[in-house]
């Protein structure tokens, strides 16, 4: 899978957060907060024991976009989970605090589901296309493109709004396969 992650943790400010928080993380989740802190995952999805979703990102601590400061652990059925990645649909991606399993739940009907036996598991079912080079292309190179391939009466204001947009989406992110 290809993270464009959030950046590096120690150890102790996991630990503190763990404190913080009355819990304790399985180790493949702290080891990979310690090397990525979550991160944004474009173009990422996954089709694990009959569940098939995209993977928006994973959830770091601190101040990122996907913060775990703004998440509790929850108890389903006897066991204590807690969200750790999200899909564009709000559903959530949640590790089982006590043997590491990560399961699926569905925001809208609240079902859980195990997907994979651990992180490393369900990582090694994700699948990641790196960002299109094109997605990064500048305004005007993008215009000479299209005027180059006779289709420059497309080009707008509304248009080039769009295109800034995903500019400044995609030429902040950075990705790198997860090495667990």
């Amino acid at each position: 899978m290809l993270i464009s992650k959030f950046g590096t943790i120690s150890k102790d400010v996991i630990s503190e957060y763990e404190d913080i928080h009355e819990i304790k993380l399985p180790e493949q989740y702290r080891l990979f907060l310690e090397k990525y802190n979550g991160g944004e995952t474009p173009n990422t999805s996954f089709n694990i024991n009959g569940v098939s979703s995209d993977l928006r990102g994973m959830c770091g601590i601190g101040k990122v976009k996907f913060s775990l400061d703004a998440v509790c652990a929850e108890e389903i059925h006897g066991t204590s989970y807690l969200a750790i990645g999200v899909d564009s649909f709000g559903n959530d991606i949640l590790i089982n605090l006590s043997d590491g399993a990560i399961a699926f739940k569905d925001h809208e009907n609240g079902q859980c589901r195990k997907i994979a036996d651990s992180l490393k598991a369900f990582l090694a079912g994700c699948v990641s296309r790196p960002i299109n080079k094109s997605a990064i292309k500048s305004v005007e190179e993008r215009e000479r493109d299209l005027i180059a391939r006779g289709r420059g009466a497309i080009i707008t204001d509304a248009l080039r709004d769009m295109w800034r947009v995903e500019i400044n989406k995609y030429s902040a992110l950075s990705q790198e396969k997860v090495v667990l």
